[in-house]
């Protein structure tokens, strides 16, 4: 597998150029509505039983014990759900099971936890590169939430993004970290929710990569589906796409994850948008939590992000679209091998 990512780091183009501080750089697969990535009905599918985030072990001040990780940050486990195989996440934030029936979630009674323990109300704003929410003074030291940023925002409102990406090397250091690594969209003028086809490492206590796709945040809680194990060097396609007619913007999105070597697939299908418009795409990002030492990212010290698709309501190919590079690194956080390049296509995000 090293071999295989020694291959890769040799064909990338360009050097990444190093972040210092927050903010410190900011300068294809065709995607179809019609549930595009997804594998054929022979694919792989796991019996597992769901399984739970992990437990917020590492935790910047301010953080309640009790607390789970997930991708957007510190929740409290009761405001996390999973979303089973055949069920559907409703624009009320309620579950519709396969049989038809519906299954009422409460609103969110705890407040989340962005990076260094900032303080997010239920149903308050997220952030993303743009958007990054203070932190408290005295914050312990390490990397905590979104580190890299490959990103474009435009006044028309998109139809979907899918991308591929190598699952890296495991880290060589394990103490109870969480990597994250995908694609995604929000609403750049109100976010609400951000709708993600993730890969993770020690995502759910497992000390291994899964992949999972999530939407969050409505009511302050965040929902995700079944995770499925995969495997470093295994190939990963992440779509997000539109579940309705081209031409319109949609109120309902599928969400794939797909191990396109072993087949398996992690879904979210026709999972709501809770009222956003996504104008704000992300070609690939890098988040961390509990990191406060370089051998505790990924070993190989990279995620490529390549054949990125970004389609306009009409799924036709936005042509070249602009993407930025942002370095989103806390003044707490190790002095590694940070950096973000783009290209029409790819971004290829070190650490």
């Amino acid at each position: 597998m090293r071999r295989r990512y020694l291959e890769a780091a040799t064909a990338r183009i360009g050097a990444a150029a190093a972040f210092f501080m927050l903010g410190a750089v900011l300068c294809g697969a065709m995607l179809t509505r019609v549930w595009a990535g997804e594998p054929s009905a022979s694919a792989a599918v796991s019996s597992a039983p769901t399984l739970a985030p992990t437990p917020a072990r590492h935790v910047p001040v301010g953080v309640p014990s009790g607390y789970v990780v997930t991708p957007f940050g510190f929740f409290h486990p009761s405001c996390v759900h999973a979303i089973g195989r055949g069920q559907v996440l409703r624009f009320d934030g309620s579950i519709e099971r396969a049989d038809g029936t519906i299954v009422p979630v409460r609103a969110c009674g705890y407040p989340s936890y962005g990076r260094q323990g900032g303080r997010i109300e239920p149903g308050g704003s997220r952030w993303g590169p743009g958007l990054p929410i203070p932190g408290l003074a005295g914050a312990s030291p390490g990397a905590d939430g979104w580190l890299e940023a490959s990103w474009f925002n435009d006044k028309a409102p998109f139809g979907g993004i899918a991308a591929k990406w190598l699952v890296p090397s495991a880290p060589d250091a394990d103490v109870g970290q969480v990597l994250y690594y995908f694609p995604g969209l929000e609403d750049y003028e109100n976010i609400v929710t951000i709708l993600q086809p993730v890969l993770g490492w020690n995502g759910f206590s497992d000390h291994a990569w899964t992949i999972s796709s999530w939407n969050c945040c409505t009511s302050g809680n965040a929902n995700y589906s079944n995770p499925e194990p995969v495997a470093t060097g295994d190939e990963i396609v992440g779509t997000v796409s539109g579940a309705c007619p081209a031409g319109n913007v949609c109120s309902t999105w599928n969400i794939a994850t797909v191990d396109k070597t072993t087949g398996r697939q992690s879904t979210l299908k026709q999972t709501s948008s809770f009222g956003q418009t996504f104008d704000w795409a992300f070609a690939g990002v890098v988040e961390v939590y509990g990191v406060d030492a370089c051998n505790q990212y990924s070993s190989n010290g990279f995620v490529d992000f390549t054949a990125v698709s970004l389609l306009n309501v009409n799924d036709k190919p936005i042509r070249r679209p602009g993407w930025q590079a942002s370095g989103l690194l806390q003044s707490s956080a190790p002095a590694c091998n940070y950096g973000v390049t783009v290209g029409p296509s790819s971004a290829s995000l070190t650490f």
